[in-house]
């Protein structure tokens, strides 16, 4: 077995401080013959959060495991993706109730990326019947919940005002470069743009705009810097219409994370991971409906460009 085990853990423990969880992680994987930096467990818990199955609070250094949910795919003509927590029981469970299921083992997407728990889809041609019979093993039934959730989305917003760096603080402020692309480069906070310094051997992250200093996150400031120099990060390939709904591949630069909504928003549509590209310096989100890929670029101040 392999990540299953971590979330079967995870699952029983319910929730936990993070850096207890990613020390737990990378002990695992060395395990299994894999030497894993200390950033390769940070990606898999924010994966496993797109996922569904965990939510995590950085700042305050805490995650929890989400209540085990059905969520229906787009289009997927009845095919539920089975999200939240996963107790090694659960799969006995869908076959002593007879619910069919397969499980589909997700590969490392691009380089220096730890391999996520397997993904569960759950195949029925009455949801009523679905719905009946994994409420009898306490699975809630989630709808659709790619369409829900990109509904419900906020726009990305900068924080509450912030104080600067402290003058000891070592500065790095995120750089946009056609030939080095999106990075954190060594400055002085002298000009505006987003910058990070560490804080107690945490990272913090903050928005300056003129003299007006805001808190953010990575994912937020980011974002709110490629907006304000009018850089696209977000490209759209149809690839079916379906019911007269277009549906298409999401591709998403490397250096600008999605927030975790947005994210999760656009996994859920297949229940996969994010495909990363090193070659083409992407991440690339599968069958997406193109109603659902406006409202997650329109809620990071991006404009989707087709490919």
């Amino acid at each position: 077995m392999g990540a299953e085990i971590l979330l079967a853990w995870m699952s029983e423990t319910g929730a936990g401080d993070i850096r207890d969880l990613r020390g737990r992680v990378e002990w695992f994987f060395r395990t299994t013959a894999h030497n894993p930096q200390a950033y390769e467990s940070g990606r898999w818990l924010r994966d496993m959060a797109t996922l569904g199955h965990v939510e995590v609070d950085w700042r305050r250094g805490r995650w929890a495991v989400t209540p085990p949910a059905a969520a229906l795919l787009p289009m997927g003509g009845g095919t539920a993706v089975l999200t939240g927590a996963r107790p090694l029981t659960l799969l006995d469970q869908l076959d002593e109730h007879e619910i069919a299921y397969q499980v589909v083992d997700q590969a490392c997407q691009g380089t220096n990326r730890l391999a996520v728990t397997p993904t569960v889809y759950l195949q029925t041609e009455s949801v009523p019947a679905m719905t009946t019979a994994l409420d009898q093993i306490g699975v809630q039934y989630a709808g659709y919940a790619a369409r829900h959730i990109a509904a419900l989305i906020p726009q990305i917003e900068l924080g509450a005002p912030a104080a600067p760096p402290s003058w000891a603080a070592t500065t790095e402020r995120l750089s946009v470069d056609p030939t080095q692309g999106i990075q954190f480069v060594t400055a002085q906070p002298d000009r505006d743009g987003l910058y990070r310094w560490k804080v107690e051997n945490r990272p913090r992250f903050a928005y300056r705009t003129g003299n007006d200093w805001r808190q953010t996150d990575h994912a937020t400031g980011v974002l709110w810097a490629l907006a304000d120099q009018g850089e696209s990060v977000v490209r759209w390939r149809h690839e079916r219409t379906v019911s007269g709904e277009e549906i298409g591949t999401v591709f998403v630069d490397h250096g600008a994370p999605l927030p975790p909504l947005q994210a999760r928003a656009l996994v859920l549509c297949s229940g996969l991971v994010a495909k990363f590209s090193d070659l083409a310096e992407t991440a690339r989100y599968d069958n997406v409906p193109r109603s659902v890929a406006d409202r997650v670029t329109q809620s990071i101040r991006q404009r989707i460009a087709s490919q």
